[in-house]
């Protein structure tokens, strides 16, 4: 026999020989070497990587050393810092970065100012590239040198090249009023109204030869200070998540509450800038400028509290949500799906043939293969009736009944409509069926009579109606889960058991969150090997 297939031999013999010794010894027989033996795998976390995955979800950091030791003495995570835990800033932190995920909630690449108060050459020379048409009959910067004005109060102006250019003048802008700058001075008229009535602080204004950017800038900005006026948006909506856990308020508060919270630059804006908008529509404001804390655009960090008009429901109505979903289907179709886990899908197999028939309905509720979605969709997005598209303005139904008999008038005549008709009412019909709703509020577009109320009530209406038929605890809960756990729950095993005790306590605990979170993570299914 070979020499290698020898020792292959006697090297399974021996193995089989160790076998049966180990297993035919006494259970109370000790192996000299047992402490060095691997214990059997669990599919239980350890009292410190349990700890380890708390800290992490909970704060966003690993636990200190006490926390560390005070475990391995209890041999356990002590409930007592669980729930010390659950109420610490960095808790809500994380709480807060969870619903922007939810939200999207990120506005910075919305227009927010017309470019006619745009401006630009902060650091050398500060003008307005639009307007310099108007002013200097080319798009040119003034002189580099101090602006001078007639007896009669008039700018100096030469002619250089064809165009018109005065001079500067230093201002101190509200961005920086610690720091003056060089502004070119038709740029920099403090005018409020005209002697043609015009509003410098109107889109009007920015092409009126007597208008600037208003005393201090205040009605003009920097790519800067829009910025720090998005960025303002999305941390407002963050602030009612981070206020109403602060409280210890229902979780619903989140979807229902007309509190809302300004900032510095948030005030600046609503006071100076909103009524000059770019690419979307703030008129008519849902914040009276004149019930406005006094801030100054430099304090960002600081907010107060505003209560908004009826009709405002909490993180459904805030600046940030309307902007980052400008339409009513978008609105309804983040609720659906961040909130009631029921995303909005196409049929199985796709839609129908774009030149049949009836994928021709103007009725989207009824259209071959978008009735799918839209007989839901449009009934909800319908809960956003009262806030306009691209536009955050809240049509008061004072202001913007459902049936305009202008905006019909002009509608059916084929004149000129007013703006206000164009944006908010239904001026065109390009079919038979949609003639019933000229001069009637887009909101009421192919509704049925029953679904009146949702526009009338508001978002609100679809919160208690989700909470009533247990989809949104149900959601919530979910969702929840999910984010700590870091995966999707397998619902189709003893995790959809899991789901319905979580939704059930959180609706029994008066919809606490952070009740909810502690119950999820002192849970065996979180617990368990990941």
């Amino acid at each position: 026999m070979p020499e290698s297939k020898a020792y292959f031999t006697i090297g399974r013999l021996l193995a089989v020989c160790l076998a049966v010794a180990f297993f035919t010894q006494p259970a109370s027989a000790q192996l000299p070497n047992a402490e060095d033996l691997c214990l059997e795998p669990s599919d239980e976390l350890d009292p410190s990587r349990y700890l380890r995955a708390l800290s992490l979800d909970l704060r966003g950091d690993v636990p200190d050393d006490l926390e560390t030791q005070a475990t391995l003495e209890a041999g356990e995570v002590p409930d007592a810092l669980i729930d010390e835990w659950l109420a610490s800033e960095a808790f809500i932190e994380r709480v807060v970065r969870h619903h922007r995920s939810l939200l999207w909630n990120s506005v910075r690449n919305v227009s927010l100012l017309s470019a006619n108060f745009d401006l630009t050459g902060e650091r050398v020379l500060a003008w307005r590239r639009t307007p310099a048409l108007t002013y200097r009959g080319a798009s040119v910067p003034c002189q580099d040198v101090p602006a001078t004005w007639d007896e009669d109060g008039r700018l100096i102006t030469q002619l250089v090249d064809g165009a018109r250019l005065e001079g500067f003048v230093f201002v101190r802008p509200y961005w920086n009023p610690a720091v003056a700058i060089k502004v070119c001075a038709f740029d920099a008229q403090e005018t409020l109204f005209t002697a043609n009535n015009v509003v410098c602080g109107s889109p009007r204004g920015g092409t009126d030869i007597e208008c600037g950017c208003g005393p201090n800038l205040q009605f003009c900005g920097l790519e800067a200070t829009r910025i720090a006026i998005a960025e303002s948006m999305a941390e407002a909506q963050d602030q009612i998540v981070r206020t109403l856990l602060t409280e210890g308020q229902s979780y619903l508060e989140l979807l229902t509450t007309r509190r809302a919270w300004v900032n510095g630059p948030l005030v600046h804006f609503w006071r100076h800038q909103a009524a000059m908008p770019g690419s979307v529509l703030f008129e008519p404001m849902p914040i009276d400028p004149l019930s406005l804390p006094e801030l100054s655009f430099t304090d960002r960090q600081t907010w107060r509290e505003i209560r908004l008009p009826e009709g405002h429901a909490g993180l459904l109505t805030q600046t940030a949500f309307l902007l980052r979903f400008q339409t009513q289907r978008a609105r309804a179709s983040r609720f659906y799906d961040a909130f009631l886990c029921q995303p909005f899908q196409p049929p199985p197999g796709g839609l129908p043939a774009p030149d049949s028939e009836c994928s021709r309905n103007p009725d989207l509720q009824s259209r071959c293969g978008c009735g799918y979605c839209h007989a839901l969709l449009e009934p909800s997005g319908a809960f956003w009736g009262r806030f306009g598209e691209q536009s955050v303005a809240q049509l008061s139904p004072e202001r913007f009944p459902p049936m305009r008999p202008d905006c019909l008038a002009c509608a059916v005549s084929g004149l000129q409509c007013s703006d206000e008709c164009r944006r908010h009412y239904v001026t065109t019909a390009l079919s038979p069926s949609e003639q019933p709703y000229l001069g009637q509020l887009k909101a009421y577009y192919f509704r049925r009579p029953e679904h009146a109320r949702n526009i009338e009530t508001g978002p609100a209406l679809l919160v208690r109606s989700a909470v009533a038929d247990h989809r949104l605890p149900t959601c919530v809960a979910r969702r929840t889960a999910e984010w700590l756990l870091g995966r999707p729950l397998n619902l189709a095993d003893e995790e959809q058991v899991f789901l319905d005790e979580l939704a059930h306590d959180f609706v029994t605990s008066g919809f606490d969150y952070p009740a909810l979170v502690k119950r999820i993570v002192t849970h065996d299914t979180y617990r368990r090997v990941r």
